[in-house]
């Protein structure tokens, strides 16, 4: 019979402590997580998802990195070199040799002139002789390169052919302010992508 007792108040015993570790809050075998949820960011190419395997994300990619080597071999500076993305963008969206909508007649080179150079019209040729004009036209330009929307803007009106609003921007009633302002974002992150990240 004591026997029997001594079995049956470890028994209790034995309830009792496994019931008070149940009822506590906390777990001494626990580990605080370090997974996280959140899906890691991607960057989106401003030349496409597909920049690599779609031939017109390719083209544009290919044209913005003439673009910016050619400002580069002027020795224009990271500024510049913005500048002059941020016009091909808004004004032909770095594709060269594009046929101009009526009222134009002609095909317009990488910034938007008609163009007459002696070479391919979807050429690297024609984005180097282009952006050597863009060059060319920034030497009377007082506006810092700094302010990209302002001096592509007068770097485009300083061209000796004079611009004509209504022939680069021919759409829906689009102005060159407000395209160029538009494209501010993508020239911005064409050359973080083709400089920046290297």
């Amino acid at each position: 019979m004591y026997r029997k007792s001594v079995i049956a108040a470890l028994i209790t015993a034995g309830l009792a402590v496994g019931l008070t570790a149940c009822g506590s809050d906390e777990s001494p075998t626990a580990t605080p997580s370090t997974t996280s949820t959140s899906a890691p960011t991607t960057t989106v190419s401003p030349f496409g998802a597909e920049a690599i395997s779609d031939l017109g994300a390719k083209i544009e990619r290919d044209n913005a990195e003439v673009i910016v080597a050619t400002v580069e071999g002027r020795g224009g500076s990271p500024d510049q070199a913005r500048a002059a993305l941020l016009a091909g963008a808004a004004e032909t969206g770095w594709t060269s040799g594009l046929s101009m909508a009526a009222p134009a007649t002609d095909i317009r080179d990488i910034f938007g002139w008609r163009f007459r150079y002696n070479t391919g019209a979807d050429s690297a040729d024609a984005v180097r002789a282009a952006t050597n004009t863009f060059m060319d036209n920034t030497a009377s330009i007082s506006i810092p390169a700094s302010d990209s929307v302002a001096y592509a803007l007068a770097v485009q009106h300083a061209d000796p052919r004079g611009y004509n609003e209504k022939e680069h921007f021919y759409k829906n009633g689009e102005t060159s302010a407000s395209e160029y302002a538009a494209a501010l974002p993508k020239a911005q992150a064409a050359y973080a992508e083709l400089r920046d990240t290297q």
